[in-house]
């Protein structure tokens, strides 16, 4: 009963110690990033808005034509 006392002990230590390390390690490798500025951020925020609003432009685009041309089919074939 004791031996499985000692083991049951050993692992619950051994669990907090990989836990910690790897907290360890994790705070590590967050030190390397390197972080954008707030220019950076705001920058390319403003492109992804202006390619989203482009992009949104062209498919409705897209969209109109195509729906204009199978309404033209249909109106050939009634």
């Amino acid at each position: 009963m004791t031996n499985k006392l000692q083991e049951s002990l050993g692992k619950t230590k051994d669990l907090w110690v990989r836990i910690k390390t790897f907290f360890s390690e994790v705070n590590a490798e967050v030190r390397k990033v390197t972080w954008p500025t707030l220019k950076e951020v705001r920058d390319t925020t403003i492109v992804v808005i202006i390619a989203v609003f482009l992009f949104g432009i062209f498919l409705y685009l897209v969209d109109m034509a195509l729906h204009r041309f199978i309404q033209h089919l249909f109106n050939m074939v009634a």
